[in-house]
């Protein structure tokens, strides 16, 4: 009784996230990996999601605050952070990368142009970085809420796993060199 509450509630969650535009289709691609075998594939899926942006956002916030920064680099972590979430189908994670993709591909072909002013490259460093600074602001907080969101999914997920596992186990009555010798009707 208890698992069907828990599934039920589960399912009306993830409408929830689809409904606000946290995921999208892919995180139902996601949902076919899960198995009687592995049922905490999903759930490890989002957590190495969660630990690999996680690394990518620090690394990028660090990066800025160099002096000679290197703009295609921090496109290369941006797209990183991009593919992750397109791979998980964090779908507002994935719409804010766009802004730091462009920012960063935008100061690049400027520290590229050969420029007569020096007081202009300053003013267009000045402005791109705080483009880049409004675009990494804006993951960071897509990426809070959307890593809240899934953690939440992920606690439901590893609840009825629990309840799975205690449900087969009292399902089996152990005998001594038998294994189980009847299964228990499930409630």
């Amino acid at each position: 009784m208890a698992l069907s509450i828990l599934k039920g509630l589960l399912q009306g969650y993830v409408q929830s996230l689809f409904d606000e535009g946290i995921v999208n289709d892919q995180f139902s691609q996601i949902h076919t990996l899960k198995s009687e075998e592995e049922p905490e594939h999903v759930v490890q899926l989002i957590d190495k999601y969660f630990v690999d942006v996680e690394t990518i956002l620090s690394e990028l916030t660090s990066k800025i605050d160099c002096p000679d920064v290197d703009f295609s680099k921090l496109s290369e972590l941006a797209h990183k952070v991009d593919e992750r979430s397109l791979s998980i189908g964090a779908k507002h994670v994935k719409l804010a990368c766009v802004d730091l993709i462009e920012s960063c591909d935008q100061m690049n072909k400027e520290k590229g142009k050969d420029t007569s002013s020096a007081q202009r490259l300053v003013m267009c460093s000045d402005m791109y970085t705080r483009s880049f600074s409004r675009a990494l602001i804006w993951i960071k907080n897509e990426f809070s809420h959307t890593r809240n969101k899934l953690e939440a999914y992920a606690q439901m997920e590893r609840r009825i796993i629990r309840l799975k596992s205690k449900q087969q186990s009292s399902a089996c009555v152990p005998s001594s060199s038998l294994g189980c010798l009847r299964e228990v009707p499930e409630k």
